[in-house]
């Protein structure tokens, strides 16, 4: 029976194990003091005969210091001195491109600062989170190309630690939950969701749609209710058995918290879905109508209640 990693991470042998890997292997923080001398020095000795003047010519061709790398061990023998010299030559790689090619980032980069706002997330720290992954967004744009304009196809090539197809939804969720301290996101949020569906291809409609509602539920947020509303109607009629469009619209008049109440246009809207015959998840708008209703029960039995006490007072 396979072991969970866990189970793996618990495991003494594999504990010592690890430490001795760390110890013996090539890490970044074990090149990057190397000066660039030094490190092209030692990839020459591993029989990679790469000079810098190649290295910036060669990098022009890739996207991924990676994948300059693999063009090395096919171009060149290599003659390994160690267990671990293979990971050198590719953490080489990744190290000189930040030094040579500063003007041009690598996909390693995108990786990396991506993984700093998951960090920067982890650590409670949402609106730097945003901030990182904004300059994440800016430089994913700048690689999107005509063959490279669907997220599997940036994917692909990308093969980083987290796909953009998750990253670039949980990034509207963030920028959501950092809109709620400062409306600044919101008007971030917009820009993005209609920056993501104008630069990718292809994109299948559940996510579409949960775009597009992210960018009318930001225009509400910030009290530019007309936009929003014309925002929600538009993703209502581009796919009016979407279940969610309605939600969310309606949503906005009753759910969101510190909005005021009106419950009579958020039914409204949810009639409005049940009168599609294949309307999509009706369940769950059936059980949207229901809480609706209740709370709106709930809330005039508490005016009823504030008048007889003021009534009771005179």
């Amino acid at each position: 029976m396979p072991r969970k990693p866990d189970d793996l991470f618990n495991d003494p042998d594999f504990q010592r194990a690890l430490l001795r890997r760390i110890a013996e292997g090539w890490t970044f923080e074990k090149i990057e003091p190397m000066s660039t001398d030094e490190i092209f020095a030692r990839l020459n000795q591993l029989g990679i005969a790469v000079t810098p003047k190649k290295f910036r010519r060669d990098a022009r061709r890739h996207e991924s210091a990676e994948r300059l790398a693999d063009e090395w061990r096919e171009q060149y023998p290599f003659y390994p001195e160690g267990r671990y010299d293979a990971d050198f030559v590719w953490m080489a790689a990744i190290v000189l491109w930040k030094r040579l090619v500063p003007d041009r980032i690598s996909f390693e980069q995108i990786d990396q600062r991506m993984q700093e706002g998951y960090n920067l997330l982890q650590a409670g720290h949402i609106a730097e989170a945003c901030d990182a992954w904004w300059q994440v967004w800016e430089w994913i744009k700048d690689k999107v190309t005509p063959e490279r304009n669907t997220l599997s196809a940036f994917d692909k090539d990308f093969r980083g630690m987290q796909a953009v197809f998750n990253w670039c939804q949980d990034f509207e969720m963030e920028l959501e939950n950092a809109g709620c301290d400062d409306p600044r996101y919101y008007r971030l949020r917009v820009r993005y969701c209609q920056e993501f569906l104008g630069t990718f291809s292809g994109i299948e409609w559940q996510m579409r749609g949960n775009f597009l509602r992210a960018e009318a539920e930001s225009y509400w947020r910030l009290g530019e209710t007309e936009t929003a509303e014309a925002k929600f109607e538009a993703m209502v009629q581009d796919n009016p058995d979407w279940a969610w469009g309605y939600i969310g619209w309606s949503d906005e008049y009753w759910l969101l918290r510190g909005s005021p109440k009106d419950y009579d246009r958020a039914e409204e809207i949810l009639q409005r879905a049940l009168k599609r015959p294949n309307l999509e998840d009706r369940e769950v708008v059936l059980d949207r109508l229901d809480s609706l209703r209740e709370e709106r029960a709930q809330a005039q039995g508490q005016k009823q209640r504030k008048r007889r006490r003021r009534r009771r007072k005179r």
